[in-house]
C-alpha cells in the first residue's frame, strides 16, 4: 500500500472517530446525554443551569389563568434560584404563548423542545392531546396545568392533584350534603368538547349513576360564550343543579342567563371555571351567592405558611397582579418539579428519561396545603390524590375565593375505580 494511501486512510479513520465521539456526547434532540458536573445530563441541562419550558395561554380562553400560573412559577423559581436553585444549578424558564390553539402549540413545541429538559407548564387538555405522541417520543416530562383523567396513563404526564372526574364526584357529593341536591334529582352539565369537558362529564355521570340521578348534557366549544340556549334547555329539563366544566366567560354567561330566566339552582364546577375578575362584573353578586368550585389547589386566602410564602413572593414580584388560586397552582407545580429534579439529581441522572423515572419514584409528597392532600406518583394511570378543596366566590377574601372545607374526599370518590372502570 502506498504511503499516500495510508496517510489518507489514517486521516479518514481519525475523522470518523471524532464524529463518533461527537455523536455520543450530543445533548440535543430527544435522547442524547452527556456528563455535566458528575451527573448524566440531557437537553436543557448544563453544569450551571436547567432550562424548563412553559407552554401556556396568554391570549386565549384561559389567558387570565395562564398569566397567573406563569407568574406563580416565575416567582417560585426566582426565590428558589436565590436560595441556590436545584442540583447546584439555576433554573431558567422559557415561556411561549399557544393561545389555547393546538396547531400553534405543535409549532411552538417543535422550536422549543431541543432546548429544554422538561416542561414546567403545559396548559390545556386539547394542547396536550395534540402534543402527546411527540412528548412520549421525546420522553418529555410535562407538568400539566390541566387535570384530565384521560392523560393519567402516560408516563411523561404529571398531574398535580385530583383529576376533573374526581373534582366532579366530590362536588356532587358535597352538593347533596350541603345544597339540597338529592337522589332522583336532575343535574344540568355544560361542558367543553374535548378532554377537559369530557373529564368533568365523566365524574358527573358516575356520581349521578351512584345516586339515581339524571344528567342533561350541553356540549359547547371553547369559543362559545353565550350560554342562553344551553341554560334555556336546562330550565326546560327542570334541572336541580348546574355543573360547569368550561371557562370563566362561560360561567359568567351561564350565571347571568340563569338569573334572568328564573333558574335559581346551585351552580358548581371544576377548578378552571373561576377567575376573581368575574367579581368585578355584573354577575359578581350572583356568583358570591350561588357558586361553589372544587379543585385540589388551595386559594390564596387559606391560612397556611406555604401559601403565605407563595402570596408574599407573588405580590413582591407582581405588585399589580391579581392574587388567585392559579398563582398557588403554579407555585405548587413548581414545588413538584423541584422535588422531581432533586430526586433525579440524587440519582445522578438529569436526562429526560431520568427525570421521568424520578417522578414515578415519589410518593407521599406533602406541599404544606398548596395541594389538598399528599400526592403519590408511583402508580401510572392513577391520580396523585383524590381529595379536593371546596371554595366559594368572596370579594372580601384574598384572591376573591374562600375555602369552605377540605381536604374533602367523598366515599364515592374513594371507591371510584377511574374512567375505565366506570
Amino acid at each position: 500500500m502506498s504511503r499516500r494511501r495510508c496517510t489518507a486512510l489514517a486521516a479518514c479513520l481519525a475523522l470518523a472517530l471524532v464524529l463518533a465521539a461527537c455523536g455520543k456526547s450530543s445533548s440535543g434532540g430527544g435522547g442524547g446525554s452527556s456528563e455535566q458536573g458528575g451527573v448524566k445530563a440531557g437537553p436543557g441541562v448544563t453544569d450551571k443551569q436547567i432550562t424548563l419550558g412553559v407552554m401556556t395561554d396568554l391570549s386565549g380562553v384561559f389567558a387570565a389563568l395562564g398569566a397567573a400560573l406563569t407568574q406563580g412559577q416565575q416567582a417560585y423559581w426566582k426565590q428558589q434560584n436565590a436560595n441556590g436553585g436545584v442540583c447546584n444549578r439555576k433554573v431558567k424558564l422559557i415561556v411561549r404563548d399557544h393561545g389555547y390553539d393546538p396547531q400553534k402549540a405543535v409549532t411552538l413545541y417543535r422550536d422549543l423542545s431541543s432546548n429544554v429538559a422538561a416542561l414546567q407548564q403545559l396548559l390545556g387538555s386539547p394542547i396536550t392531546a395534540a402534543l402527546l405522541p411527540t412528548l412520549e417520543r421525546d420522553s418529555m416530562y410535562s407538568s400539566l396545568a390541566a387535570w384530565p383523567p384521560s392523560l393519567l396513563k402516560s408516563k411523561v404526564i404529571e398531574i398535580t392533584g385530583a383529576t376533573y372526574d374526581l373534582e366532579a364526584i366530590n362536588g356532587i357529593d358535597w352538593l347533596m350534603k350541603n345544597k339540597g341536591l338529592k337522589k332522583g334529582d336532575t343535574i344540568g352539565d355544560i361542558y367543553f368538547e374535548g378532554d377537559y369537558g369530557e373529564g368533568g362529564l365523566t365524574g358527573v355521570k358516575y356520581a349521578a349513576k351512584q345516586n339515581g340521578m339524571k344528567v342533561v348534557q350541553q356540549k359547547i366549544k371553547a369559543t362559545d360564550t353565550d350560554m342562553s340556549g344551553q341554560i334555556s334547555a336546562l330550565k326546560r329539563a327542570g334541572v336541580d343543579a348546574i355543573w360547569l366544566t368550561v371557562g370563566p366567560k362561560q360561567l359568567a354567561s351561564a350565571a347571568g342567563v340563569a338569573k334572568s330566566v328564573g333558574l335559581n339552582v346551585p351552580i358548581a364546577g371544576n377548578g378552571p371555571i373561576y377567575s376573581p375578575l368575574l367579581l368585578k362584573t355584573a354577575v359578581g353578586p350572583l356568583l358570591e351567592k350561588n357558586l361553589n368550585v372544587f379543585g385540589s389547589t388551595a386559594t390564596m386566602s387559606l391560612d397556611k405558611p406555604a401559601i403565605t410564602k407563595a402570596k408574599d413572593a407573588y405580590t413582591q414580584d407582581y405588585p399589580k397582579g391579581i392574587p388567585q388560586a392559579s398563582v398557588v397552582a403554579g407555585w405548587a407545580e413548581s414545588e413538584v418539579m423541584n422535588q422531581v429534579l432533586t430526586k433525579a439529581c440524587d440519582n445522578k441522572d438529569l436526562t429526560r428519561q431520568g427525570i421521568v423515572n424520578a417522578l414515578h419514584s415519589i410518593d407521599n409528597l406533602d406541599t404544606g396545603g398548596l395541594i389538598s392532600g399528599p400526592m403519590d406518583f408511583t402508580e401510572v394511570g392513577q391520580p396523585s390524590t383524590k381529595t379536593v378543596y371546596v371554595s366559594e366566590a368572596d370579594k372580601n377574601a384574598v384572591g376573591g375565593q374562600k375555602i369552605l372545607g377540605g381536604p374533602y374526599e367523598s366515599a364515592t370518590a374513594k371507591a371510584y375505580p377511574g374512567p375505565s372502570g366506570s
